[in-house]
Formats: structure tokens, C-alpha cells, sequence
């Protein structure tokens, strides 16, 4: 699990310290009836109230929620909640880049708790516990064998496409080909390459609002050669009703309202990841894109495979394999003997069948390492930080 809102209903909550809003919160009284009717014409029954934590805590890794509290008249009920955004591992940890375990659970709540005592609001651990969950985005780090395979595997994924029950999708291969983001009108599943996406600049981030230890981590390995080959799998559910909805699809347990503790589960989490990524390799189409070889894949493949190797050589490699590819081995063996003579052929036909071997495999290997991931319990990387 990554990012989550929470909402606190009123009486749930206590603010200690009203200026650090914006505007400074200052409630009506609901049942004084001027002051409703002017509550309804100057806002026109809804006043909303920020507080961001400043940049400054986040560039020391220390991370605070973003609060929201709704007041407003709806029906002629009177509301007014808390709704507390905040990213789980970057809460506790200052970055995102392994995934919080069910064991994180009670250290998330009490460190949330303080935070929320820093920002002027005094909440109780059963407060948070069972406050219900607006926005849930679930996530899985899914490890590669190499980068090329990695990128190989989000340019085979751009070329796919949601089911036909999805009635609006849109996707977008962003980030020089370091994310691919399937968009529906009611949620969103998103893959990318996690450290790759932490050096974006601007909002062009996946993740949003990395954090300077994100930035720094991720600068090193990149200066060292050493960035790990991890993409990123996300599902953002956004609303009440989305996440009823779609758990509902994924795991067959209908509720109305999902609290913290209930969603927070990573067996839940990496089934509802399944059943999503099972939509995607269960039409005949996607599956035959994700499992194809293109010629870009072999190309990546040889350059990471073939380091240290001279620029003459990796052509020589490629370009027998495409010779043979397009007039096939006699006419392919007949330009070779007419140029050179036999004895080259053989010793070049030898190269033809080592580079096939090596790296015009055609299989489900990319599919099985996603799959493997999302059918186990969730397990942390030991990614370098």
C-alpha cells in the first residue's frame, strides 16, 4: 500500500490550534439558524479549509499528511470532516521505494497520531484506525532481471489496451518510456520504472511529490550505474464509491464504507493487483503483444547484455540476425560466400545460432515475473536507499 485519505468525522477530532488553516478554521454553529442561513449565502453551504505542511519538513524526511476539513450543509445536516492525505512508507520511512508490510501497521497509526498533535489536531489511534478510506492506491514492487528487461517489459505493455467494460480508457507511454498509465473514468492502474520516475522534474512524476531523500538516493545510484531494474505497479482507487465498487469485483466482500484497518492488508492488496493485471494478459491480444519479441526488445536486450563489447562487433551480431531474418539462411549463407568465401559462413553461422539463443527467445518469462509477485505475500527488496 502506498498513498490513502482518510476521512475523521466531526466528534472524532479536535482542533487544538485553528490558525494553522487556511482560511483559520472557524466553524458556525449549526444550530443557530442565522448563522446557517449565513453560512448558506456567503458559501453557498461549503467551506473548505487547507493545511499543507511546508516543503522544508519534507526536504529533512520528515513527512506530514495534507489536511482538509469540509464543512458544509447537505440535506440539512450539518458536516464537517477531516480528510487526512498521506503516503504510508513515506510517513515512517521519508521515501516510498520498498512497500509497507501488515506489520508497519501500528507504528503508521502512532506516527500519524504525532503528526497530526504537530499540525493542531488532536485524533485518537481508534480514530484513525476506523476512519473510512477515500482514496486508496495499492502497490507492488515487481523486480526485473535486468533494465532492459524492465523497459522491455512497459514498451510491450504500451502497446495493450483495458477491457471493452471499461467504458472510458485512455493510456498514455509517458516519461521517455518510463511509465505506462491506463486512465478510466473511475480508477487508474499505472506501471513504471520507480527510481527513473523520482528524477522526473516538474509534476511529470508518477509518484508526486518525491522527497529529497527520494531525489538524492536516486541521483547517486544513477551517477554509480547502479539503479535497481524495479517497476512500479499501482491501482488507485479514487472515491468512496470506486473502492466499495472495484474490491467488491476483486476480493467478493461487499461494504459500504472500508475503514484504514480493514484495507490495510497485503494479502487484499496483492489480490485486488491480481485480478486487474489478469485483465490485462486475459485478451488474446494483450498476451500476444507482451509475449512478442520486437526488434526494439532485441536491441535493448544486446546492448545490455553486450557491455563492454566493441560497437563493430555488436553490428556484426545484429546485422547477420537481420540478414537472416529477412532472406533466410540461403540467401543470407550465398551474400556471405560470394563476398568472403565458405569457412567465413560457418564461423559467421556460428554467431547467427549463439545470438538467437541469447536473445530471440520468445516467451512468457516478462508475464511470469509480474504474476509471481502479485500470487505472494509481499516481501521488502532490501532496495538501496
Amino acid at each position: 500500500m502506498d498513498s490513502v485519505v482518510l476521512q475523521i468525522a466531526k466528534g472524532q477530532y479536535k482542533i487544538t490550534d485553528y490558525k494553522r488553516f487556511t482560511p483559520y478554521f472557524e466553524p458556525f454553529d449549526p444550530n443557530n439558524t442565522n448563522e446557517r442561513v449565513r453560512f448558506l449565502q456567503e458559501h453557498k453551504g461549503i467551506k473548505k479549509y487547507i493545511q499543507n505542511p511546508l516543503a522544508s519538513y519534507r526536504d529533512a524526511g520528515i513527512v506530514y499528511p495534507n489536511l482538509r476539513i469540509d464543512e458544509r450543509i447537505r440535506n440539512y445536516a450539518y458536516i464537517c470532516d477531516l480528510k487526512v492525505s498521506f503516503s504510508c512508507p513515506k510517513l515512517i520511512w521519508g521515501h516510498s521505494f520498498e512497500e509497507v508490510m501488515d506489520s508497519h501497521f501500528d507504528q503508521i497509526v502512532k506516527v500519524l497520531k504525532a503528526r497530526l498533535a504537530d499540525m493542531g489536531v488532536e485524533v485518537s489511534e481508534t480514530a484513525i484506525r476506523t476512519a473510512i478510506v477515500q482514496t486508496l492506491h495499492y502497490c507492488a514492487n515487481i523486480m526485473f532481471p535486468s533494465e532492459a528487461e524492465a523497459r522491455m517489459f512497459l514498451k510491450r505493455l504500451s502497446n495493450t489496451s483495458l477491457k471493452a467494460w471499461f467504458e472510458n480508457n485512455t493510456k498514455t507511454f509517458s516519461n521517455n518510456g518510463h511509465a505506462v498509465r491506463f486512465h478510466t473514468d473511475i480508477f487508474e492502474i499505472v506501471f513504471y520504472l520507480k527510481y527513473y520516475d523520482v528524477l522526473e522534474t516538474g509534476n511529470k512524476s508518477v509518484g508526486r511529490k518525491t522527497t529529497l531523500q527520494e531525489k538524492e538516493t536516486a541521483k547517486r545510484l544513477l551517477k554509480e550505474g547502479k539503479i535497481p531494474p524495479v517497476v512500479r505497479m499501482e491501482i488507485r482507487f479514487n472515491g468512496i464509491r470506486p473502492i466499495r465498487t472495484h474490491l467488491k469485483a476483486a476480493l467478493g466482500i461487499d461494504k459500504q464504507f472500508w475503514t484504514f484497518q480493514e484495507i490495510f492488508d497485503s494479502l487484499q492488496s496483492r489480490k485486488t493487483q491480481k485480478y486487474y493485471w489478469d485483465q490485462i494478459i486475459s485478451d488474446p491480444v494483450n498476451k500476444a503483444y507482451l509475449c512478442t519479441t520486437s526488434d526494439e526488445d532485441i536491441c535493448l536486450k544486446v546492448l545490455d547484455k553486450y557491455k563492454g563489447v566493441s560497437t563493430k562487433d555488436i553490428s556484426e551480431a545484429l546485422g547477420l540476425f537481420y540478414f537472416v531474418k529477412n532472406l533466410g539462411v540461403r540467401g543470407t549463407k550465398e551474400i556471405v560466400i560470394l563476398r568472403q568465401n565458405r569457412k567465413a559462413w560457418y564461423d559467421k553461422r556460428k554467431k547467427i545460432i549463439s545470438f538467437a539463443k541469447r536473445f530471440v527467445s520468445q516467451d512468457e518469462n516478462l508475464l511470469k515475473i509480474v504474476t509471481s509477485v502479485l500470487e505472494d505475500k509481499p516481501i521488502q527488496l532490501g532496495l538501496p536507499l
